[in-house]
């Protein structure tokens, strides 16, 4: 792909959908027939546009975003999950191709494309898409420990949480020199981008650029954080006090009396009922 002015770039039948760090077109690319009903059928908006192929009727169904979504890895963690889960969803209800990367999309504006201009009130916040795909049942929930693996967006949310998990304790090993810290993050953040990103994604891993900016943020989010709150002495001190308290919690909570309660709460759903320790002896003597 290369780059080129606005005019030599509306000459040609595709075009970069979005810049690189900010999202503002939501593109689903229908390979079937009716790209141009489809939206209507499911019960969705009505697309921004829709850039059709004549003479199959497939093409590029377009939501465009009245607020761009950042995608740097200083913006906001939240509206980029959300993106990631509106965008799972209109790929599902448009049948859009899973494999679709979403970097080109077709120009309206060039012969070999139909274009089927929405209203010119037809831009949407990610709210009100995230509304209309609950609406359908069709909006992915979200959780940390799964990944929206038919989402562009869902690759980069996926690999920071990753990366950024495994950094919070891998820190304390490398916590002497700052630029070494930054390198071993970004080796591991590549391997999990060839090996976890590269596999379950149906888009593949992410390109290099993006894993090390991607690396630098935690990296150095990381040292600034652990440092300024004390250093490896101060995160020994908290980590042993976590520890005690979670040994605290369980002892006191591993051993606790069934009361009567619990056991026809147990009964009521059909559980096997327990009995404590005390219960037991006096029913066994």
């Amino acid at each position: 792909m290369y780059r080129r002015s606005r005019a030599r770039a509306l000459e040609h039948s595709h075009i970069e959908a979005n810049p690189l760090a900010v999202r503002s077109l939501i593109v689903t690319d229908h390979d079937g027939s009716d790209a141009d009903q489809i939206a209507d059928l499911k019960g969705l908006p009505e697309p921004s546009y829709i850039a059709l192929n004549p003479f199959t009727r497939s093409g590029h169904i377009v939501y465009a975003l009245s607020t761009p979504v950042c995608l740097t890895n200083s913006a906001r963690r939240g509206p980029m999950n959300l993106l990631a889960r509106v965008e799972t969803g209109l790929c599902d209800v448009l049948s859009g191709d899973v494999g679709y990367a979403g970097r080109l999309t077709r120009n309206p504006w060039h012969q070999g494309s139909l274009p089927l201009w929405g209203a010119s009130e037809a831009s949407y916040g990610l709210l009100e898409l995230s509304c209309a795909l609950s609406d359908l049942g069709a909006l992915p929930g979200y959780s940390p420990r799964t990944t929206l693996t038919r989402s562009a967006i869902g690759r980069n949310c996926a690999l920071f949480d990753l990366t950024r998990r495994w950094a919070y304790r891998a820190w304390r090993r490398h916590c002497d020199d700052a630029t070494e810290w930054e390198a071993v993050v970004h080796a591991y953040a590549w391997d999990r981008n060839l090996s976890v990103i590269g596999d379950e994604f149906t888009r593949g891993p992410l390109d290099e650029t993006e894993v090390l900016h991607l690396a630098r943020s935690i990296s150095r989010w990381t040292w600034r954080r652990f440092w300024h709150q004390g250093g490896p002495t101060a995160y020994d001190a908290r980590f042993t006090a976590t520890q005690t308290a979670r040994a605290k919690k369980s002892h006191t909570t591993g051993n606790r009396t069934v009361t009567d309660k619990m056991r026809t709460a147990n009964a009521d759903h059909g559980f096997q009922t327990k009995i404590d320790r005390e219960t037991f002896m006096q029913e066994a003597f």
